[in-house]
């Protein structure tokens, strides 16, 4: 995936240009809170709250981990200051490839989990989500598509998580 739609640099060479301090600022904040430790406490909650809705949130995390990392060596795809000397990045990537944006597709399995459990958060959950997503995007560590991947794959993610968590319950898994 070394072609990269002319949209897609457009887009981050723009943003890169552009950047305002008091908007960096909210964009490394955003940014940190996708690192993942967020959601893996927001995980551990829902599950002392109700141990049946946590395993939902804490499956399709994980497989959303795995899927991810899986897509990324797959594909290889060079984050754009990597592959573009006019594009620089502001805080260091945690890895050397950028699709999918595992930041956006950690966020996003919580946006649909969410929504299917616990609606009423859903809109505080999408504008999070969407603000970490563009956070990637902003501090030029991926492109458009690679957010979009992410939300793709959180998508899947959240539905085999719900898959795996029915079938551990089904089984007694946690029983044995």
């Amino acid at each position: 995936m070394n072609s990269i739609p002319i949209i897609d640099k457009y887009l981050v060479v723009y943003l890169a240009r552009y950047r305002a301090s008091s908007l960096t600022t909210l964009m490394k904040i955003m940014t940190k809170i996708g690192d993942g430790y967020v959601w893996g406490v927001l995980c551990i909650v829902v599950a002392i709250i109700n141990f049946n809705i946590g395993l939902v949130f804490i499956s399709a995390s994980l497989i959303q981990i795995i899927l991810q990392q899986i897509v990324k060596h797959i594909f290889c795809r060079k984050r754009p200051f990597i592959a573009h000397d006019d594009i620089f990045y502001i805080i260091p990537p945690p890895d050397k490839f950028s699709f999918p944006s595992g930041h956006t597709a950690a966020a996003f399995v919580m946006v649909f989990a969410f929504l299917h459990f616990y609606p009423v958060f859903f809109g505080l959950m999408l504008a999070i989500a969407c603000l970490i997503a563009i956070s990637r995007v902003y501090l030029g560590l991926h492109y458009p598509t690679d957010i979009l991947g992410g939300i793709f794959l959180s998508y899947l993610s959240y539905k085999v998580g719900i898959i795996t968590s029915s079938l551990l319950l089904q089984n007694n898994f946690f029983l044995h």
